[in-house]
Order: C-alpha cells, then sequence, then structure tokens
C-alpha cells in the first residue's frame, strides 16, 4: 500500500456527488437489513460492506492478476472507488468516509497502492468489482464481480 498515492494521486469526488454515489451504492447494491450490516456502520473494525452484498445479478471471480481483463471488459474509462480494508484507522476511516475517482488504467498501473478490500464502480451501477483480503473460492481467488 502507498499512502502518497492514496492521498496525494487520487482525485475525491466533491462531498454532495460523493454522498449521494455512496447512498446509491449501498441502497441497490447492499443488505441493510442484517446485524453485520448495523455492526459495520457502528462497530467499524474487523466488518466489512463485501460481507453484505444483496444475492443478485451475475457474480463471477477472478484473482488479483484478472484486475486488468476484467476492467478492459466493462465499457467505462473512468471508475469510483473506495475501501474499507483495516490497516490502520486512518487509512480505513480515508477509504470508508471518502469516495474517489481514477481511470481504469491508474488503478491497473497502482493496484499495490491500494489497501485491500476495495470497491471499484461506476456511476451507472450496472457492475461492481471488488478485491477481497480473504480467498472466495478453493482456487484463492480474492475479487469477484457482480454484474446487475
Amino acid at each position: 500500500m502507498d499512502k502518497d498515492i492514496l492521498l496525494n494521486q487520487l482525485q475525491r469526488v466533491p462531498k454532495h456527488k460523493k454522498d449521494i454515489l455512496k447512498n446509491q451504492f449501498i441502497n441497490k447494491l447492499i443488505n441493510t437489513d442484517t446485524g453485520y450490516y448495523h455492526n459495520y456502520v457502528n462497530v467499524r473494525d474487523g466488518y466489512y460492506l463485501w460481507c453484505c452484498f444483496k444475492q443478485q445479478g451475475n457474480i463471477f471471480t477472478f484473482s488479483i492478476n484478472g484486475l486488468k481483463s476484467i476492467l478492459d471488459g466493462i465499457d467505462t474509462k473512468n471508475v469510483l472507488l473506495f475501501w474499507d480494508y483495516y490497516i490502520s484507522q486512518d487509512v480505513m476511516d480515508l477509504g470508508r468516509n471518502e469516495l474517489f475517482h481514477c481511470s481504469k488504467q491508474f488503478l491497473v498501473n497502482n493496484l499495490s497502492a491500494f489497501p485491500q478490500d476495495f470497491y471499484v464502480f461506476d456511476e451507472t451501477l450496472k457492475w461492481v468489482v471488488v478485491i477481497t483480503h480473504e480467498q472466495q473460492n478453493e482456487h484463492g481467488d480474492t475479487g469477484f464481480v457482480i454484474k446487475l
């Protein structure tokens, strides 16, 4: 992880737009009726939003090495992203409280700068790519895609 890239090279989405987009993301993709979600919001440490996804759309897993080809298959130049990996309180709070945008190429070129457990999507909210710190299947894939 490279805090310089996270703090100085990523563009933050302005607050008014960030609030709208994050609320749309949660309303469309996240099951907020579970105890796990309430712990995510209220307890924070050790809880991940990706554990609260609604079971909808087409879901498939991939290895982190496949992120470039996954993003190449999505018709957008720029992406939105945030994270909630607990590596330090300041980095976790930054990822959970902000929303960033960058080009797909910037993300791929700087992948190692990002904490695990991050979410990539665009304003259409027709898809989300998630990179987790846990294996999602017996092959060791740590990423998954949801296409609505």
